[in-house]
């Protein structure tokens, strides 16, 4: 007769640490990253400023975690308001820019002509850092790209039709 072999089970507890919202996955991004902002975490977002190449732009980094999704939506809000008589030559521009746009959007505010850039990363899994960064600087890009063009089309001369030919200019080149 065969000796029966009593086989005793250890249990392994292995400590997992609970997981981070991601209002706070967010904030350690921008930590890492050394940004200086304001946390609002009531209200589910972060306030903060980016320095452009042709100006200086606020910035809304909005955070929303639902049971079965998270999503972080990103808005670069223009630092002047375009004057009612301009604000149908920069919907012009704005539609021929977003239809270029493969990622993010412009957008205009009808009734007091503020203009911003929004971009925005959704999943149903863990949004983490490279994905928060992919919605800011996928924001900041097409801000930067097409700030003084949409500026140069609100309080200048500029066409509309010519945005996206502004907005590739060089470095050194003028709009005015």
């Amino acid at each position: 007769m065969a000796k029966q072999q009593k086989s005793t089970e250890l249990e392994v507890c292995v400590p997992v640490a609970p997981r981070k919202s991601l209002f706070e996955r967010v904030a350690a991004h921008l930590d890492e990253n050394d940004w200086s902002y304001s946390a609002y975490e009531d209200k589910g977002y972060f306030s903060t400023s980016a320095r452009l190449r042709d100006a200086s732009v606020r910035m809304i980094v909005d955070v929303t975690e639902q049971e079965s999704w998270d999503r972080v939506l990103v808005y670069s809000i223009f630092p002047t308001y375009v004057p009612a008589y301009r604000r149908s030559a920069i919907l012009e521009a704005i539609n021929r820019i977003n239809y270029t746009l493969a990622f993010g959007s412009i957008e205009m505010d009808m009734r007091d002509g503020e203009i911003r850039v929004r971009t925005v990363v959704e999943g149903t899994g863990d949004l983490g850092g490279p994905m928060i960064e992919r919605a800011m600087v996928s924001n900041l890009k097409t801000t930067s790209r097409y700030l003084a063009a949409l500026l140069a089309i609100g309080f200048g001369n500029a066409a509309p039709d010519a945005v996206i030919e502004l907005a590739e200019r060089g470095e050194e080149a003028k709009l005015q």
